[in-house]
């Protein structure tokens, strides 16, 4: 052979071997691309969950549904529980709402066939029932994720619900931004509030807004705000107990807050109930006219503005002189404007629960 042909089959064996390099790359490429992607996540029950995509998602809780819509990924939702369908800020916010299908609800009537019908790629629901959690997520082969955003085991807040949520959705930009927003709106006011003795605390009692002797027994917005809840240590298992007349007389609060619902038609009690009834009288906030109805940013659990705005009321309502200036329905407008896109949603709320603030 000689020099030239040596030459030539050299040339063509190395246009050989690029070509082979190039269909193994474009081999690779394919299945690199081909290879499912997603990501495991622990929940807020400290189960690993692994979720390949979200673009069909189902929520059960509303905590986690306005988490959802706050991180702009409502057109994602596919199927809702009954209580996130008509949740007063969401129905307002985000009237589409009212189109989703309605899968039932965690506490009695949930659907495990309508949930399937609606083939999603993960289901939120709340931390209370992991046993229910569990057979969702075996029976219907689908990953279940738990959040809770005032988990059990502290019943305390944990904003961790939207870094959770915001990494299952590929959202985690703007729940970073948002959970930074909101802790430090609320920082505004925990930053003063925080430095108080309990000495200059003022006791507060929470009332249910249709009966005033079933109280809050735990309530992180009069702990942030700077009060103290007189029902914090009742041994109690669940959030809202029935108490005694001569309990709520023993305790004296300094301060009656009663929720203002906003739910059309159903106002509930009203401060003149309890400040002209000649059996609360001997108590300190009956005396002294501090019996408030306060708009309740509260349903079905916690809401992510809601909770901020919830703080800064009690902290106008408790420390006056040390928050003056704070202007609770305009922050609370522009909170919520924030979290969910929308003007005036806290003037509208304040105006349906017929509260002072």
């Amino acid at each position: 052979m000689n020099f030239l042909m040596k030459k030539l089959w050299i040339a063509l064996l190395s246009l050989m071997i690029i070509a082979a390099s190039c269909v193994v790359g474009v081999y690779l490429t394919y299945l690199h691309s081909s290879q499912p992607s997603g990501i495991e996540i622990t929940d807020q029950l400290g189960r690993k969950v692994y979720v390949k995509k979200a673009e069909r998602i189902v929520s059960l809780w509303p905590e986690a549904t306005r988490v959802l819509f706050a991180l702009g990924a409502g057109d994602k939702i596919v199927g809702l529980d009954s209580s996130s369908r008509i949740c007063p800020f969401l129905t307002k916010a985000f009237p589409q709402i009212r189109n989703v299908a309605d899968v039932g609800n965690v506490m009695g009537t949930l659907s495990l066939e309508k949930i399937a019908e609606l083939n999603p790629d993960v289901v939120f629901m709340y931390t209370d029932n992991p046993e229910l959690a569990e057979n969702i997520q075996t029976t219907l082969n689908v990953p279940v994720v738990c959040v809770r955003f005032n988990p059990p085991s502290t019943k305390d807040w944990s904003y961790d619900i939207i870094s959770i949520i915001g990494s299952v959705i590929g959202r985690q930009e703007k729940a970073s931004k948002l959970r930074a927003y909101l802790e430090q709106k609320l920082s505004e006011v925990t930053s003063v509030t925080s430095a108080l003795p309990d000495s200059k605390k003022p006791k507060v009692y929470v009332t249910m807004s249709y009966d005033p002797l079933i109280t809050l027994t735990w309530s992180s917005e009069v702990d942030y705000a700077g009060g103290i809840n007189v029902a914090k240590n009742i041994n109690a298992t669940r959030p809202w107990m029935k108490v005694s007349l001569e309990q709520v007389i023993a305790w004296s609060p300094d301060i009656i807050i009663i929720p203002g619902i906003c739910i059309p038609g159903r106002k509930g009690i009203a401060p003149e109930d309890l400040l002209n009834n000649p059996d609360w009288q001997a108590i300190n906030a009956v005396k002294n006219g501090k019996v408030y109805k306060v708009t309740w940013l509260g349903f079905f659990g916690f809401d992510p503005a809601g909770t901020v705005i919830s703080t800064f009321q009690r902290a106008k309502l408790f420390h006056p002189n040390l928050f003056k200036n704070l202007d609770v329905e305009r922050e609370g407008n522009e909170i919520f404007k924030v979290v969910y896109g929308v003007d005036g949603l806290y003037t509208k709320l304040k105006k349906e629960s017929g509260s002072s603030i």
